[in-house]
């Protein structure tokens, strides 16, 4: 009897330390099961976290490509309208526009095929390849990095379709990343090729207005005519191909506005013989040195004279010697003289424009046959007309 309760009790022990070993290893179990379960969440909710700010991001990168984009295209249009206003281009006319695709994302969200029309004359070069299977890494014709067409109501939609595309959320959103920088590393193209030609064009009519004697710093363009507006929104200091473009178009702009009240141009079409230059000869009348203070150009009588310069007419009628003679104001100090003509065409107040027919060659005056007596003077002052006329035979040489 002894012998079994001990070995009773000591059963009993064993019982209850395994018992006890058993509830603390459950216990163990549940603890870690909950830490791991605590864990999860807590990684969940951060993916989440993490998700929710890529989205936020791309739809803000969205929006400044959108008005990055609308810059360029305004860019674009001001470059053509500069070539379309009178204005002697060869950077527009040579303009690349062989790849109009690559221009398509003027806006993030414009439609593949109707990128800007102005824009597409600068998009850059892309050579013709045969079309060729398209590797797993570059998936551009993803639903996600096919641009909009409806100017941006539906940059959410865009997100939620990259995530419900059979792609995980994370490989959704970037592919989203990736067509938008497809977007701006052609944006960036674009403002290349906007600013090189505005460049180029710029340091034309600079060189001819330093060959005639003028700074092009100094003068003072016309105002734009075209009703202007809205509010100032700077460009960001770090985008510096948007800078640079914008700078040089500003340039070009300026001196666009500037170059038809230079008198650059030639009073006469067709050929016409200098019969006498600018400086001292002997007069015709007295035979004594005097200066000749313009150009002498002959040509049949009658024959028509064109205003070298836009500006307003401060003299049209009889002058003394001058015969028959009108006198141009083109503002920045600068004007000119068309004397001897049969007949005046304008009248004092007018304000006439680059090339506009003023009068008609003729022989009034102090004058020894039809011809045109030309002057230019800066500041009063007679000056040279030939080297106006030479620095501005490069830009008008189809005239």
């Amino acid at each position: 009897t002894t012998l079994y309760i001990a070995f009773h009790d000591d059963m009993l022990r064993a019982l209850a330390a395994r018992e006890t070993e058993m509830q603390a290893a459950y216990e163990q179990r549940l603890a870690e099961a909950r830490a791991e379960f605590d864990r999860s969440a807590s990684r969940q909710r951060l993916d989440e976290s993490t998700l929710e700010g890529r989205v936020r991001q791309l739809l803000s990168r969205q929006a400044q490509l959108e008005q990055r984009g609308s810059i360029v295209a305004a860019l674009a249009d001001q470059r053509l309208h500069a070539a379309g206003a009178g204005h002697p281009r060869a950077g527009a006319a040579n303009a690349p526009n062989s790849a109009l695709s690559a221009i398509n994302a003027a806006s993030p969200l414009a439609a593949p095929d109707a990128s800007p029309p102005a824009a597409q004359a600068f998009a850059p070069d892309e050579p013709a390849s045969a079309p060729k299977p398209r590797p797993l890494d570059e998936p551009l014709q993803h639903v996600s990095a096919i641009p909009k067409a409806n100017g941006g109501e539906d940059k959410d939609a865009d997100l939620a379709a990259a995530a419900s595309s059979g792609l995980d959320a994370s490989a959704g959103l970037s592919l989203v990343a990736y067509s938008l920088d497809r977007v701006e590393r052609r944006q960036s193209a674009a403002l290349g090729e906007i600013g090189l030609a505005a460049k180029r064009d710029a340091a034309r009519v600079q060189a001819a207005v330093e060959r005639a004697g003028l700074s092009a710093d100094a003068l003072v363009a016309p105002a734009a005519k075209d009703g202007v507006g809205g509010p100032y929104i700077p460009i960001g200091a770090d985008d510096r191909p948007l800078a640079e473009a914008g700078q040089a178009v500003a340039l070009d702009d300026r001196l666009t506005r500037l170059l038809p009240v230079l008198p650059l141009r030639a009073p006469l079409t067709g050929e016409a013989e200098v019969s006498s230059p600018f400086g001292f000869r002997p007069d015709p009348f007295l035979g004594r040195p005097a200066l000749h203070p313009g150009l002498d150009f002959v040509q049949e009588y009658g024959a028509e004279i064109h205003a070298t310069a836009a500006g307003r007419v401060v003299h049209a009628g009889f002058m003394g010697g001058y015969g028959n003679m009108v006198e141009i104001d083109h503002g920045n100090r600068l004007a000119t003289r068309y004397a001897h003509m049969s007949e005046i065409v304008v009248a004092e107040g007018d304000e006439v424009k680059a090339g506009a027919p003023i009068g008609r060659i003729g022989s009034t005056g102090r004058s020894t046959g039809p011809h045109l007596h030309y002057e230019v003077r800066v500041d009063g002052e007679p000056v040279d007309p030939q080297r106006f006329l030479q620095a501005g035979a490069p830009l008008f040489a189809t005239r």
